[in-house]
């Protein structure tokens, strides 16, 4: 690279976006509401028939009804019932419809082609309904202290048994392929539970066997398919796999995944699982490798249906927003579907492909949304963009569609498909990479996505390749995390900022902890009197510097290595003016140095002076003017993250006349391998523009090759495991201000590391 000056920065324009956090959100789609149904207040559940297109919704009040809606003309038809009505059942092959009481300990039959009822008495409190079709058996959970489930003969709807179900049982679900019952009893003390058990009865012989559970089960479904039962746990993340065969448990496995409780779906077609938690994403969990991903899905997630002919998931979003989250289970693509207020229970047509969601509204509507279909023709939903490139650099393409089924891809250079080798990976996915360009990379670039419903072109994108001297880099880091207490578990209560300089001589950096200054730019809570360490890269590590209040000289080690090597000082207004950063008032607590450092790799930590705990700025700016000698190629930070304003927010500046090629990675559950505890197990990466405009987001990294690749290329640390939650993306940037945002997709938190690698 040839020296080059660059113009000072007006102040750094991403900083609003990274003290108050970036809001934008990518857009959604929209799939077509095609009713609004009215049926009553307190519409709590929902079965489908899908041989007579009849949706039977119970409204669990005091008037007791159950609301039957013809899937064909959309009408409804109120059926009355006993009293706070709750649970539901049914029996397509006899075309009835099963009715939990809870108020007369009773259950009524609704006759599917006339309406007309009848009432069997069962135990006390009855609740939870299971029906076997094949054997024309219904079992009704009585959740009452001796605990006992009725068992009703279909033929004669009498109750022809009572299973004792150990203490306080509170749920039930059947495997008619295999003819067992399952059900969960809160089993050591009715009020606190320690280790409930699950009942695996035996539906021919009433043979129990037990499994005893680490937390109770909120929610749970049988797939008798694959002879797996999925249950959800209220006081322990992640989701439970129990598998049986004839007729007993044969194994028992605890899944991990950060979604404490929820309700839970099967795709029988593909024997996934999806589990919803109040953190707004839905753990998937594959049946037969037990790998497990997160997907974002909104807020305060409720009911979950899926639709095993499409791969659709729908979830709801209980909130007065009231909308519909749709999954596309082949490629987890989302989209946002406005329906009635405070959404619950969600049911699911595969025949019609219709999908019925029971609001909270006065009134208790039903919203009735149009599925997709099978087939739908491939769009480009993220277009390649044009890039100009220094000579000899890398640049990648990203691009992404959608379709049904999922489209395969090829790029093409002027109209021409590219294949891999000679420096192109990615010919044929959704990211093209060209690791060293030249004047016969030069062109226009296209992405073609096709699939049997059909082919879609995108816009073409040019690659300019120059030679201009003024190549774009890297030029700051500024990291915004929260400082937790110095007795925090695993050491995170300081910000740990990384960065790395490269070539020859030394490079001048003006480094900063910002706390007080954030309170005037509209941040809450923010540290009062941080203190700022520079560390170099030796094991263990050598102080070089530490400064508290930016006024206040900065101290120096009084022996070598770097006393006397390196000279830091305080910085003035005119070198914050010079990198472009906000000023700081005199005499505050903010703490500055300026200092010049060799090519290595190095840290800056902020912690509380104090001890106090707050949200908190690391900043790390690059004085110099670049070219041939040294310069930060690698920038990183590791702190504590939280939810909401606590999450971990990483701000850079790329200067120059061209773009610049970068590895960025949220590392979570990666830094458990090095020994760190209460690490981040589901960091999702967002990086935005200075206009909050999102460039590009990962949520769980997927093994990629060329992620691992650039990886090694650039000196990062190795990702051992290809279904981690970490997330990474490979982009190339024109010259101007961004933010990655590093965010819990569905925990509370915990310690992350972003990094950003100028990739050579």
């Amino acid at each position: 690279m040839n020296a080059h000056s660059f113009p000072k920065l007006p102040p750094f324009a991403a900083l609003a976006a990274l003290v108050l956090g970036a809001g934008a959100s990518p857009p959604t789609g929209a799939q077509a509401v095609v009713a609004t149904v009215p049926t009553a207040p307190s519409a709590v559940a929902a079965v489908v028939n899908t041989v007579t297109n009849k949706i039977y919704v119970v409204n669990d009040d005091a008037s007791g009804q159950v609301t039957v809606i013809d899937g064909a003309a959309n009408t409804a038809t109120a059926v009355p019932v006993g009293s706070y009505p709750f649970a539901i059942g049914l029996n397509m092959a006899t075309n009835k419809v099963y009715v939990s009481n809870s108020a007369s300990d009773s259950v009524t039959v609704i006759d599917g082609v006339t309406n007309a009822t009848s009432t069997v008495p069962v135990g006390s409190n009855p609740t939870c309904i299971a029906v076997n079709q094949t054997t024309n058996r219904i079992y009704v959970m009585n959740q009452a202290v001796d605990g006992t489930i009725s068992v009703i003969d279909g033929a004669t709807d009498t109750v022809v048994d009572s299973i004792f179900a150990g203490s306080s049982p509170t749920l039930i679900a059947v495997d008619p392929a295999e003819n067992i019952l399952f059900a969960v009893a809160e089993s050591n003390n009715k009020y606190t539970v320690y280790n409930p058990t699950l009942y695996a009865i035996d539906g021919g012989t009433d043979e129990i066997s037990l499994v005893v559970t680490p937390a109770k089960p909120s929610s749970m479904v049988a797939n008798p398919v694959s002879g797996q039962l999925y249950a959800t746990n209220t006081a322990a993340s992640g989701l439970a796999v129990v598998s049986y065969a004839n007729g007993t448990i044969t194994g028992y496995r605890a899944l991990g995944g950060a979604v404490p409780y929820g309700a839970v779906a099967v795709d029988t077609a593909t024997n996934r699982a999806y589990a919803v938690g109040g953190s707004g994403s839905v753990l998937v969990v594959d049946g037969t490798t037990y790998a497990t991903s997160l997907i974002a899905a909104g807020s305060s997630l409720g009911g979950i249906a899926v639709n095993p002919v499409t791969n659709e998931i729908y979830v709801t979003n209980t909130t007065s927003a009231g909308t519909v989250t749709a999954i596309d289970g082949a490629t987890g693509a989302t989209t946002s579907i406005p329906v009635g207020l405070y959404p619950g229970a969600v049911v699911v047509n595969p025949v019609t492909d219709r999908v019925y969601v029971l609001n909270g509204d006065p009134a208790g509507t039903v919203t009735v949304i149009d599925g997709i279909p099978s087939s739908v023709a491939p769009a480009i939903t993220s277009a390649p963009q044009s890039q100009v490139v220094e000579a000899g650099s890398p640049v990648v393409f990203n691009a992404g569609a959608s379709g049904r089924p999922a489209p395969t891809y090829q790029w093409s250079q002027n109209g021409v498909p590219l294949a891999d080798g000679n420096g192109v990976s990615g010919s044929t996915g959704p990211t093209l990479y060209l690791a060293s360009v030249a004047a016969a990379n030069a062109g226009a670039y296209t992405i073609t996505a096709t699939s049997s419903a059909g082919r879609v072109t995108s816009a073409a994108a040019s690659l300019n390749v120059v030679s201009t001297g003024n190549p774009g880099r890297i030029i700051n880091l500024s990291t915004r995390a929260f400082v937790t207490s110095p007795f925090a578990v695993g050491n995170t209560n300081v910000i740990i900022a990384g960065f790395a300089i490269g070539g020859q001589g030394s490079e001048p950096l003006v480094l900063r902890g910002v706390g007080p200054a954030l309170a005037g730019l509209g941040v809450s809570g923010a540290l009062a009197l941080p203190t700022l360490s520079i560390y170099d890269a030796a094991s263990p590590a050598r102080l070089i510097t530490k400064d508290t209040g930016w006024q206040a000289p900065p101290s120096a080690p009084a022996v070598a290595p770097w006393a006397g090597v390196v000279t830091p000082v305080d910085p003035t207004a005119a070198d914050f003016t010079q990198v472009g950063a906000f000023a700081l008032a005199p005499g505050s607590g903010d703490s500055a140095v300026k200092v010049s450092l060799p090519a290595g790799a190095y840290t800056s930590q902020i912690g509380a002076a104090d001890g106090g705990v707050g949200i908190a700025l690391a900043e790390i700016y690059d004085e110099g003017a670049g070219g041939p000698g040294a310069q930060l190629v690698n920038i990183s930070s590791r702190a504590f993250v939280g939810t909401g304003g606590n999450v971990m927010i990483a701000g850079f500046v790329i200067s120059g006349s061209s773009s610049q090629t970068l590895l960025i990675r949220a590392s979570g559950p990666a830094l458990g391998e090095f020994g760190l505890s209460s690490t981040l197990p589901d960091p999702q990466l967002l990086l935005y523009d200075a206009g909050k405009n999102l460039v590009a987001s990962n949520t769980g990294w997927g093994g990629s090759s060329q992620i691992s690749s650039v990886a090694a290329l650039v000196g990062a640390f190795a990702w051992s495991n290809p279904a981690s939650a970490d997330s990474a993306l490979l982009v190339t940037l024109a010259p101007g201000s961004y933010t990655a945002e590093v965010n819990p997709l569905s925990s509370d938190g915990g310690l992350a590391l972003i990094e950003v690698y100028a990739v050579p």
